[in-house]
């Protein structure tokens, strides 16, 4: 990945304190992506689609790694609303403290749940369709205020969500006759076990560089380790 070009973004949207803004974890990234992902989400063999394999590996690892490398951003954002607090921490070298004040664990869950459900209806028919159907039909036939009107989509999107999460979880526990393209699972762990903590060590490891200090050395172990695999 190396070979990529970097993007550019508008000079005043990272800091280029430490060399903050030129935090690349790509050599990481891929690692993970050969000996964690690939073995997740494909079966032992060789399909002889060498060509298109490679091509569909480049466009996950570009957009794998626009995604973690937004870390950098959200983490700029975060130190912009409370720069005391993380300067600080990376002062008393507590990287914990600094992991712990960038978590909202709420919204990962939030995530988490959006993923699975998307990836549940992969392949499929997607659920909003029936949701959009819905709200039409009740937006041409149902009277009211506007308000009692969008009381009842709501309503009508909850219970679709609803019934999704009762099918996930019931497919749980059968494991049988679904027909997902993939497991939803899966994905979903991807996300749990590898891009959120990945994405978070990248905010870490950009604020103590933001903040002046290059950060513990379980982190830059990550980046020396990984150039050789």
């Amino acid at each position: 990945m190396s070979n990529l070009a970097q993007l550019e973004y508008p000079t005043d949207l990272l800091s280029s304190a430490g060399g903050a803004s030129d935090l690349n974890f790509n050599s990481v990234l891929i690692k993970r992506y050969i000996h964690e992902i690939i073995p997740s989400i494909t079966t032992p063999g060789d399909d002889e689609q060498h060509g298109s394999s490679v091509v569909n590996d480049v466009t996950l690892l570009q957009a794998l790694s626009r995604r973690i490398h937004y870390g950098k951003f959200v983490a700029e954002s975060k130190y912009r609303d409370n720069p005391e607090k993380y300067q600080a921490l990376v002062d008393a070298n507590d990287d914990e403290g600094v992991m712990a004040l960038l978590t909202n664990t709420e919204v990962e869950q939030k995530l988490l749940r959006r993923v699975r459900l998307k990836a549940a209806n992969y392949g499929r028919e997607p659920m909003d369709i029936f949701v959009n159907d819905e709200r039409q039909e009740m937006g041409n036939d149902t009277t009211g205020t506007p308000k009692e009107v969008e009381a009842e989509r709501r309503m009508v999107a909850v219970a679709a969500a609803t019934a999704v999460m009762v099918a996930l979880e019931s497919w749980d526990r059968t494991r049988q006759n679904h027909s997902s393209k993939v497991d939803p699972r899966v994905i979903e762990g991807i996300y749990r076990d590898l891009l959120i903590p990945l994405t978070k060590d990248v905010e870490v490891v950009y604020l103590f560089r933001r903040c002046g200090k290059e950060p513990p050395k379980k982190y830059l172990g990550q980046l020396e380790s990984s150039m050789h695999f």
